[in-house]
This record gives C-alpha cells, structure tokens and sequence, in this order.
C-alpha cells in the first residue's frame, strides 16, 4: 500500500521518503500544461513566489505562468500539485483561458 488513508476529512499522505525536488515537480507540472495544450503551448514560467512545499502532506504545488498561442495577451497559469514521495499528479488547473471548455475562468 503506497498511502496512508486518514479520516475521509484527511488528505491522504503518502508513505515514502519526500525526494522529489521542487524543479522536478516544476517538469512534472511543466510537462502536464505540453500534454494539454500541445503546440498551442508557447511558453512555461515558473513563479517561484507563489510555488511552494508542504512538509506535512508531502506535497509540492507549483504555479507557472504560461503563454499560449493566440491568448498571449491574457494572464493564463498552471497549478500543479505533485507528489514528493512518487511523482504523481494529485491535482492540476489551468486558469484564465477562456474557449478551453473545462479551463475557463
């Protein structure tokens, strides 16, 4: 078993050694927005300001600006949250595009 499960209010936390770097997790998050949006994808800018590790859900979320084809103008990003313990993609949005279907404001 790779978690941990709490009540059904806890966040799972995984088992495992935390050793995932929070560069790798920027890959991780950076690779998902490519997969999504394809060669729309223009550009991926990791913001360090708002990025940020949880110790106790072991747990990076990451944020990064993008700039897609055709919406260069408008404030679009990538939130991420991956696992340190094994990579994983617990959750990810992409935010401010608009004609996206699921990823509108």
């Amino acid at each position: 078993m790779d978690t941990l499960q709490g009540s059904s209010s806890e966040p799972v936390v995984p088992v495992g050694r935390a050793d995932v770097s929070q560069q790798m997790a920027f890959v991780i998050c950076k690779q998902q927005g490519q997969s999504q949006l394809g060669r729309n994808l223009l550009q991926v800018n990791f913001d360090q300001r708002s990025s940020r590790y949880n110790e106790d859900l072991k747990m990076h979320t990451i944020f990064a600006d993008l700039i897609v084809k055709g919406s260069e103008r408008e404030p679009i990003y990538i939130r991420c949250e991956i696992s340190a313990v094994n990579r994983q993609i617990l959750e990810y949005r992409i935010k401010g595009m608009t004609g996206f279907g699921a990823f509108d404001n």
